[in-house]
């Protein structure tokens, strides 16, 4: 019980344990030609649009929809970070992005699941409502947490197909790789 005390204020707290960091990453060479325009060109092939913040970095703007207990629409507009980076052996474009929307889309969905054991446990009664109540809890906590789980897999792969347009457009026929980023 202990356990589910402590689960569930970690489960609804407003920011993600992690963010998600890709990088795309080439052979050390020449700076790409064109940078800016290929980006943008980037950007509005993918549907997106985004700002230059300074010589080397953006933020995209990139609105997806997560499902929150699977079911539930929930329309999110997550804050990306493209940052282009030189190493004296490769270039690097780092896609970054913290996801607090959809975390807080989900967050919402353990909020809705609380007030229904609530619900439950008052109207079985104050001592025929527990079990009623604790079985919501656990259940629509699970469902929330493999839900959840889904929309961040699913943000990674457009992040990772982001990483990938980008790179491919600043280094077109290059060899590259994309490497997942460990982020505090």
């Amino acid at each position: 019980m202990s356990r589910l005390a402590n689960w569930l204020p970690e489960m609804a707290r407003k920011e993600p344990a992690r963010g998600l960091s890709l990088s795309y990453q080439v052979p050390a060479g020449s700076i790409p030609a064109e940078v800016e325009r290929r980006v943008e060109d980037a950007f509005r092939a993918s549907h997106l649009t985004g700002r230059r913040q300074d010589a080397a970095s953006w933020l995209v703007s990139l609105p997806w929809q997560t499902r929150v207990f699977g079911l539930i629409p929930r329309d999110v507009d997550e804050q990306v970070s493209l940052q282009l980076l030189q190493h004296p052996d490769l270039w690097e474009l780092v896609v970054s992005c913290r996801p607090l929307e959809t975390h807080a889309a989900h967050a919402t969905g353990l909020a809705a699941v609380l007030f229904i054991a609530a619900s439950a446990w008052i109207a079985s009664g104050l001592s025929a409502g527990v079990m009623p109540a604790l079985a919501t809890i656990l259940a629509g906590a699970l469902l929330v947490e493999v839900t959840r789980q889904w929309a961040f897999d699913a943000l990674e792969r457009r992040l990772r197909r982001l990483v990938g347009d980008v790179g491919t457009a600043l280094w077109p026929g290059q060899p590259a790789q994309i490497v997942e980023l460990s982020t505090p």
